[in-house]
């Protein structure tokens, strides 16, 4: 192969694997943003809650 068809190659495989890469850390992270979402508003939900009761106490 000459010298421009080995440069092209080496530049479309670090494409490929560059977007592969970042495919697979957005799955990966949107998974795992997922279950954080839901303790978080759990526990807002908790907390508003407690600021009711606390609320209620002070009237």
């Amino acid at each position: 192969m000459d010298k421009y068809t080995e440069i092209l190659l080496t530049i479309i495989t670090v494409c490929v694997v560059v977007v592969t890469m970042i495919i697979v850390g957005s799955v990966i992270i949107h998974d795992h943003d997922d279950d954080h979402d839901h303790d978080y508003f759990e526990y807002m939900e908790h907390v508003i809650e407690r600021l009711e009761s606390v609320e209620e106490r002070l009237d």
